[in-house]
């Protein structure tokens, strides 16, 4: 028999993710306060802990590269214009690569943390928009309504509940790819998006389960209760003129719009010393930037409308321990010694050269294999040079050669060709 096992990485965080969940629900309970909104909060807090060495990573790597900036500029300033040729493209590359090396950075160390953090959050989001899934001890308390009903011989009771009473909306939204469930644990997920007049049809269509349903139904309510909002609904189901329905979506817009500002101004890019054209290109970059820093709240507030209320709930503790979290490594920063910084980095890139057999780098190696380079560079240039010039003179010799302005050159001309390619007339 062949055991098939999930090989996506998110799967796998998602689960490790819902494990911390559990605990920390397990947690809550135990003082008497089972709510799902409180473990998002905590949840989110401890997730940012955990991620906390890479968003310092990612800091130190911008901080870095705000010293460096100018200098990368400048080259690129330089060559403007000669995009198009190769060879000043290379020797652009090579003092780039120069500038890097000197600081003990390169181009990829700034992208590499944010990769890692992408299929973590893809994890998380996971686990917040289907938390029955992957928390043991919320699908726990599902079961027992689940098992009052028959269990998996409910199962096409169950998808006639759904068809009478034309849910099949609630399918998709909880990750059910097909038409009907076809597992208990899907039934529970699906449980887990019922409204309140939802569960009194539901009520009346397993009239066997009532007593078990009328017993765990509160405290399935104050699970999903978070400022008198269902943490499973969304909430535009409470319709636009219930203005409990705002509170999450305005809140999620106003705390991301603090946590961009607070992020932007950190990662604010020095004021260039190249030509104006460089100039412009910079404000039109940070133009693009500030309209996303008050586009990107709108949309959240638009998107928390169609979203489960508990992802709103997470975005909202998302940005506000981000903020903290932000202004905490921008104290640091300030008394981070940049010099420390670098020598810190040479110290690592030389370790890992010496792991390869290469030979340390310094700034002063830096700049030697940059000299080395032009050096090789300029004589490729030379040669290439010589060689149009030689093309250019036998171009010129050839033209003064065969050049005529009578018949008779002509025909000598043709007459010193067939006898130069051994051909008789």
């Amino acid at each position: 028999m062949l055991l098939f096992v999930d090989l996506n990485p998110i799967t796998w965080l998602a689960k490790f993710f819902g494990i911390i969940m559990d605990l920390i629900f397990r947690g809550v309970s135990a003082i008497g306060i089972p709510n799902i909104g409180l473990c998002i909060i905590i949840f989110t807090i401890v997730t940012k802990m955990l991620l906390y060495p890479l968003t310092l990573k990612q800091s130190k790597s911008q901080k870095l590269q705000s010293v460096l900036q100018p200098e990368i500029s400048a080259i690129q300033a330089k060559y403007k214009g000669k995009e198009n040729d190769q060879q000043a493209m290379m020797m652009q590359q090579a003092e780039i690569k120069a500038v890097y090396e000197k600081y003990g950075t390169s181009m990829a160390s700034g992208c590499l943390p944010l990769l890692i953090q992408f299929p973590i959050i893809f994890g998380l989001y996971r686990v917040i928009i289907n938390i029955p899934e992957y928390v043991p001890s919320v699908k726990a308390v599902f079961m027992k309504i689940v098992d009052a009903i028959g269990g998996e011989a409910a199962i096409p009771a169950f998808n006639a509940f759904i068809a009478n009473n034309e849910l099949t909306n609630l399918l998709s939204q909880a990750r059910i790819s097909g038409k009907e469930v076809t597992t208990v644990g899907e039934i529970v997920n699906v449980l887990n998006k019922l409204s309140a007049d939802q569960w009194a049809a539901f009520k009346n269509a397993f009239s066997q389960a009532a007593a078990v349903i009328d017993q765990v139904l509160p405290q399935i309510t104050q699970m999903n209760n978070f400022l008198g909002l269902d943490l499973a609904a969304t909430p535009m189901s409470y319709g636009l003129t219930n203005w409990k329905a705002w509170i999450i979506p305005i809140l999620a817009g106003l705390s991301q719009y603090v946590a961009t500002k607070i992020m932007s101004a950190q990662n604010q890019p020095p004021k260039s010393t190249v030509p104006t054209e460089q100039d412009d290109t910079q404000k039109t970059t940070q133009g693009v930037m500030n309209t996303m820093n008050y586009m990107m709240p709108i949309m959240s507030v638009v998107f928390c409308f169609s979203f489960a209320s508990g992802i709103g709930v997470y975005w909202i503790a998302q940005s506000v321990v981000s903020t903290v979290q932000q202004l905490f490594i921008n104290k640091k920063m300030e008394k981070m010694d940049v010099n420390a910084l670098i020598e810190k980095n040479l110290e690592k890139t030389n370790a890992k050269r010496a792991k390869k057999g290469l030979p340390p780098v310094s700034a002063k190696s830096a700049e030697d294999n940059y000299k080395k380079m032009q050096q090789k560079m300029s004589k490729l240039q030379a040669k290439r040079d010589e060689a149009v010039a030689k093309t250019n003179a036998l171009r010129e010799e050839a033209n003064s050669y065969y050049k005529t302005s009578s018949i008779a050159d002509r025909a000598r001309m043709v007459q010193q060709y067939n006898e130069k390619n051994n051909k008789k007339k």
